[in-house]
């Protein structure tokens, strides 16, 4: 009998065991197969679920709180905490994400949201002094501030963040490394990356009726403009060309106005991408630091692409602007055969636009030779940093990893896929091949991340505003800035090097 009491006892506590180790695996499962419900007006979107070995694998914490302080964006939320079937098919997973990443580790994260500027830098550093945030999600350009602050940790640090893994743009960690050292990251973990990236839109009514493909046919020996964009001929010269003619008074006012027909909008902040879309960097950075491209110092090379551009987008076929919103609307109101934007104007109108039938191509080349499509994707996205002062560092690391991933399976199948690939292209195998090269047409460029810290005699950003100045007022001298400019922006690369420098490797 004693032994029958004793062999009772050990199974019991074999299956206590099993049912302590259960609720323990479940905590720290590492995918849930059940979608989130998606019923309003979106495919349901199912998580990859292949297993691979991955560095997050068997890391499980103990229920700690880690605090994540992020910007209020404009265009898609970063963040949801409660779940509802009114969200749309983004929102409700940009939820999941989070849900899952919270399920895997084990953790619970407070999420902080605030208004982007200076007072979002000055909060986030004077929290990080008593360890504050854990994580902050900060507008793309404050994260340079944080990091000569102090604020931010090297990423490449910690064992549990992999940035080969495809959730992480190979070009972000290629080029915003410095000193062998990775003080902020985005991706998939931030929505409004792809959002912002920039797109030449195309009206494809205004192709036909203008027998665009035919002038194509004509000049370039291509079939149509999607031809044309796969065999590398569309340049900066296609699309002037392809855009020459296309003038109509359509709003019955006297002179040219903002409601009338034209070739190609755009509005000023997008013009930098004329300089990106040609090749050129701002920044370079290697072992020894950060330095002044080449690029940029080459008068004659950037003198001739401003003639280049200038040529055309002061003519008669080019409507530029000063508004954003005057340039969406009137594309959508099919005014332009071509609208330089980023590609947010889709989700938030084109796509809503009834009769309006557009694709989206790359950023043109300036040149045939050059290899790739280039874009410098506009400025608010997300740039995601782990707080010096924070007292989880290894937990808050593991969590930008981990809702990475989870995005990489979520928000950018619901955002990239589900959205831009299938509901905007509406099954165009021709339309869905321009989207995969707008988003590859992605460059990170450190000018762009730090262009604040470039400001010298009331010019404000230098490094991107002097070659959009040059643009909008028409003007294609350069060597009269290289002259009066180089040297400070030299010096400012070496004072930004020192600083950069001087942070821990930790």
């Amino acid at each position: 009998m004693q032994k029958q009491t004793k062999l009772w006892i050990r199974v019991l506590s074999l299956a206590l065991v099993m049912f302590m180790l259960g609720s323990m695996l479940l905590a720290c499962k590492k995918k849930d197969e059940t979608p989130v419900d998606t019923t309003n007006g979106g495919d349901v979107v199912d998580p990859n679920n292949e297993e691979k070995p991955n560095v997050l694998d068997g890391v499980c914490y103990n229920g700690e709180t880690i605090r994540v302080y992020g910007w209020i964006p404009s265009n898609i939320v970063e963040q949801v905490q409660e779940f509802s079937t009114a969200l749309g098919v983004v929102e409700q997973n940009v939820y999941k994400r989070l849900y899952e990443t919270k399920r895997q580790l084990n953790i619970e994260v407070e999420w902080k949201e605030e208004a982007h500027g200076t007072e979002f830098v000055t909060a986030a550093s004077t929290a990080n002094q008593i360890g504050g945030y854990d994580v902050i999600a900060c507008w793309s350009t404050e994260a340079a501030p944080l990091v000569v602050g102090g604020v931010a940790k090297n990423l490449l640090s910690f064992g549990t963040m992999d940035f080969k893994e495809p959730c992480w743009p190979k070009g972000m960690i290629d080029q915003t490394t410095m000193y062998n050292k990775l003080y902020f990251c985005t991706g998939d973990i931030s929505t409004n990356l792809i959002f912002m990236t920039p797109a030449v839109f195309v009206n494809m009514d205004m192709v036909e009726n203008w027998r665009i493909d035919e002038k194509i046919q004509q000049e370039y020996d291509e079939k149509n403009i999607y031809d044309l964009v796969r065999e590398g001929k569309w340049t900066y010269d296609a699309m002037f060309t392809l855009a020459e003619g296309i003038y109509r008074n359509s709003d019955s006012s006297a002179g040219k106005t903002s409601g009338d027909t034209y070739g190609l909008c755009t509005y000023s902040s997008l013009l930098c991408n004329f300089y990106v879309g040609a090749g050129y960097t701002l920044l370079e950075s290697d072992d020894s630091g950060i330095y002044l491209s080449e690029d940029y110092t080459d008068v004659d090379s950037i003198e001739k692409l401003l003639k280049d551009v200038i040529e055309f987008i002061d003519g008669p076929y080019c409507r530029r602007s000063d508004s954003w919103l005057i340039s969406r609307d009137n594309f959508a109101a099919g005014l332009h055969l071509f609208s330089l934007a980023p590609t947010s104007h889709a989700y938030l109108k084109h796509y809503h636009t009834d009769g309006l039938n557009y694709s989206a191509l790359p950023v043109p080349k300036y040149t045939v030779e050059q290899e790739d499509y280039r874009s410098w994707h506009a400025l608010n996205y997300a740039n995601h940093i782990v707080a010096s002062g924070s007292p989880n560092s290894d937990i808050a690391a593991s969590f930008l990893q981990c809702l990475a991933q989870w995005s990489y399976d979520t928000t950018r199948i619901a955002i990239f896929e589900n959205t831009m690939k299938a509901r905007f292209s509406q099954g165009d195998s021709d339309i869905m091949d321009m989207w995969e090269m707008v988003v590859d047409s992605q460059v990170f460029d450190l000018g762009r991340i730090w262009q604040d810290a470039f400001k010298r005699g009331g010019n404000g950003s230098v490094l991107v505003n002097m070659f959009n100045d040059r643009l909008a007022a028409g003007r294609s001298e350069w060597e009269s800035i290289m002259s009066s400019y180089q040297q400070d922006l030299i010096d400012l690369a070496e004072q930004l090097n020192a600083q950069i420098a001087a942070l821990p490797d930790r």
